[in-house]
């Protein structure tokens, strides 16, 4: 706060965010060990302002702040010395005199710009003032058994290996437990804790045709106690393998526009891209974003009535914990229970501490990064309840319905997906996609197939307004989600939905020759069981 220079703004803000991570990694292919890695390090946050509440240096709700090549990006990393301090001290130093120097250049660039463009946050304050918080958790890490988790991946890699059709495989484990210690110019002072555990199995089958068919189960969670153990783990697999040999099979199409029924995954991949990056605050007040929303509030964006919340506040649900819930943001603000959408009438958006509303404008505390990015408003917890719901076998009844009507020669069922992309800035088209991993073709009578080759895509008001029916049973995904202030853990919530029409396109992807040698043959090892220590 003592830094100054004659004829430039003041310090009014400063606040530090220390993130101190243990990660280990393992991961197996065939019975052998690809990796086996462990670190500890720690990285700093420090966000610097200079000016005012109301007016500081900061532009387009910060979401091009973080750029790797600014001097201050080579200060964030700092030393896991716990007993001698001088080289954290120094660090921080450095990251301090680096932030300020490149905050009053930005402030004059903004004070620069406004002699010839229109700032699209003019009039609402930069920062918002908050009160003194302290809130101290101690937490005891859990112990990680590193060798039962090589030793797991080995075996269930062999295991795999052998089944039928798969021509290649993978097992991985991950874990990474997080301390956050905040503390800033206000005086508060916040300190929280975190862990993410993630199990993967992957198996591919490279077709006659030099296709490469993919099935995986991911598992994301925050305790070591909600892993599966082996005999769940195969069971999981089996499910997958037996999917993929119906891929190796199935009638591949190339495009398609018609009646889609989404299952809880895929729905919530649907509302996460379509609207959930819509509803960050952040995106309002940026001059390069299209802010499909803006000027939205109270009034009706969604034809079905739909409510969309967002929770961090929600740890668990049903039994599972949400990897996306905490209780204080990157920011230092208390989290809230977050509506954004009621009965399809918006309500809200996904805030920081900078004003997005002109009226009535209180941060809901989903200011987000992941290491020496400026956090922007970013989804936790986030939950799609439908008024009027169905059971799933409802909703095949009304989609082969909806084939009667529209006289198509089938739909489509998507059970699984993969991942998915949305594009929101101005420059660019609005969209999203949606990476299908497994989905059918039912027929009128009833009749389904398996089919691959397509991903959804869409325009995201136009997709959202297909919506005819939702389902009555919520489920849980957790997971990962990039974007500007990098990747960060993140809980959907939703049930299935049918669309009266969703666009498919062909998947992209490179066909290759078969391999010209025979596979080797494994060696097969006497199976040895173990079992996980106990704590």
């Amino acid at each position: 706060m003592k830094l100054e220079v004659d004829g430039f703004p003041s310090v009014y803000y400063s606040s530090f965010l220390l993130r101190d991570i243990d990660w280990f990694n393992t991961c197996a292919g065939s019975g052998s060990v690809y990796r086996r890695q462990s670190d500890r390090k720690r990285y700093v946050y420090c966000d610097i302002r200079v000016g005012r509440y109301s007016y500081d240096q900061i532009t387009n709700g910060g979401i091009a702040d973080n750029e790797d090549d600014l001097e201050s990006s080579s200060f964030t990393e700092v030393p896991i010395d716990d007993r001698v301090y001088d080289g954290l001290r120094l660090t921080l130093w450095r990251l301090s005199e680096s932030k300020f120097r490149e905050a009053l250049t930005d402030y004059s660039r903004r004070e620069t710009a406004r002699i010839s463009t229109v700032d699209p946050a003019a009039g609402m304050k930069s920062f918002t003032k908050l009160p003194t918080i302290c809130h101290i958790r101690q937490a005891r890490r859990e112990k990680i058994d590193e060798d039962y988790w090589v030793k797991f991946c080995k075996d269930i890699s062999v295991w795999i290996s052998e089944l039928n059709q798969v021509t290649s495989s993978f097992v991985e484990f991950d874990v990474s437990t997080e301390s956050k210690i905040f503390v800033n110019s206000e005086g508060s002072v916040i300190v929280q804790h975190s862990s993410v555990y993630s199990l993967i199995g992957t198996l591919r089958r490279l077709t006659k045709e030099g296709a490469n068919l993919e099935q995986e189960v991911i598992i994301n969670c925050s305790s070591v106690d909600e892993l599966p153990d082996v005999r769940k783990f195969k069971e999981l697999l089996l499910e997958k393998h037996q999917r993929l040999l119906k891929l190796v099979r199935a009638k591949q199409i190339h495009s398609f526009s018609g009646p889609v029924l989404l299952y809880p995954g895929p729905s919530g991949l649907l509302f996460h891209e379509a609207i959930g990056h819509r509803m960050e605050g952040s995106r309002l007040i940026s001059s390069g974003e299209g802010q499909t929303f803006k000027g939205q509030i109270n009034k009706r964006v969604l034809n079905l009535d739909l409510t969309l919340r967002d929770n961090p506040r929600l740890k668990v649900f049903n039994g599972t914990k949400c990897v996306g819930a905490y209780e204080f943001d990157d920011e230092g603000t208390p989290s809230k229970n977050t509506l954004l959408i009621k009965d399809g009438v918006l309500e809200d958006f996904l805030t920081t501490r900078a004003q997005v509303l002109e009226k009535g404008f209180k941060p809901n505390g989903h200011a987000r990064n992941a290491k020496n990015q400026r956090p922007i408003s970013r989804m936790g917890v986030t939950i799609v309840e439908g008024k009027r719901v169905h059971n799933i076998d409802n909703l095949k009844k009304l989609l082969i319905r909806e084939l009667h009507k529209q006289k198509k020669p089938y739909g489509l069922i998507v059970y699984d997906t993969s991942g998915g992309e949305t594009e929101t800035t101005s420059y660019n088209f609005q969209a999203f996609s949606g990476e299908i991993s497994y989905a059918t073709l039912l027929y009128p009578d009833g009749r389904e197939e398996t089919v691959r080759g397509v991903d959804f895509v869409g325009t995201p008001l136009q997709a959202l307004n297909n919506i005819i029916a939702v389902g009555d049973t919520l489920e849980i995904d957790n997971g990962f989600c990039g974007a500007e202030s990098g990747m960060i853990t993140v809980s959907t919530i939703a049930p299935a939905v049918l669309l009266n029409s969703l666009e498919l396109q062909a998947k992209e992807q490179e066909l290759v020759t078969q391999y010209i040698l025979p596979r080797p043959k494994l060696s097969r090892k006497k199976k040895k069981t173990f079992r996980r220590k106990r704590k």
